[in-house]
């Protein structure tokens, strides 16, 4: 769609393209507003169902990776389906919802991979980027650390689903480190948030807990949010080459 405007309508597209950001930007302060204010569940579907529709959105106005729509779209499904007693599917909705995230991290795995991660991963190898080598390994050691803390907790299907998805995330969380230090940052606060989640299931911390629901969603939103900013302006050449 880009490349077939005549120059003088691109900033004009342009602008429409950033609307949907600010549009994101509203959400988010929505979906904040919905937690310190105490709303009730009812008014979710405004916010929270729209986090990551509207970045998807976004992405695809402004000629984004399909699979990063893909992956947002992913998203949505999970946080709707994070939702049970909202839309009534009952206890099966973790299991949905996680699975979605699950998919969702599969498909951004591939797309950094994609984009050039592993390239990066071999220079780590050689000794160019030891340190984000170093922050995966603690990736690993923290996911290992929270499912050790909740493994008592959980019943064998969720020990099992908590070990994949905490290994997905991971691998998530480190290729987007290798890829850029940005997108290493966006993934960064995105596996923070759903290890809160795992620690919530688990019962170590208070899921309903005002202070709980608005680190993950500041996490959540701003770590989507870096990942999509970044990997659009890498999908239009338009960042500059990192200092290693």
């Amino acid at each position: 769609m880009a490349s077939s405007l005549t120059p003088s309508q691109r900033p004009v597209a342009s602008a429409r393209n950033r609307l949907w950001l600010v549009a994101y930007g509203l959400v988010m302060l929505a979906q904040l507003a919905l937690i310190v204010f105490g709303l009730p569940p009812q008014f979710a579907f405004v916010s929270t169902w729209l986090v990551a529709a509207v970045l998807a959105v976004w992405v695809w106005r402004a000629r984004g990776p399909g699979l990063l729509v893909g992956a947002l779209l992913l998203c949505w499904v999970g946080d709707v389906l994070g939702n049970p007693r909202l839309i009534g599917i009952g206890p099966y909705g973790l299991f949905l919802s996680v699975a979605a995230f699950a998919a969702a991290n599969v498909v951004l795995g591939i797309l950094f991979v994609r984009s050039g991660a592993l390239g990066f991963m071999r220079s780590s190898a050689d000794g160019g980027r030891r340190w984000q080598a170093a922050i995966g390994v603690l990736y690993l050691v923290v996911s290992a650390v929270a499912l050790a803390v909740t493994w008592s907790n959980l019943d064998p299907a969720l020990r099992l689903l908590g070990l994949v998805y905490l290994m997905l995330l991971v691998v998530t969380a480190t290729t987007a480190l290798m890829l850029d230090t940005w997108t290493g940052v966006g993934a960064m606060l995105f596996f923070a948030s759903h290890l809160m989640v795992v620690l919530e299931v688990g019962g170590r911390v208070d899921g309903t807990a005002t202070l709980f629901r608005l680190s993950f969603w500041v996490l959540y939103m701003l770590g989507l949010l870096l990942i999509a900013i970044r990997m659009v302006e890498r999908e239009r050449g338009e960042l500059r080459p990192e200092a290693v």
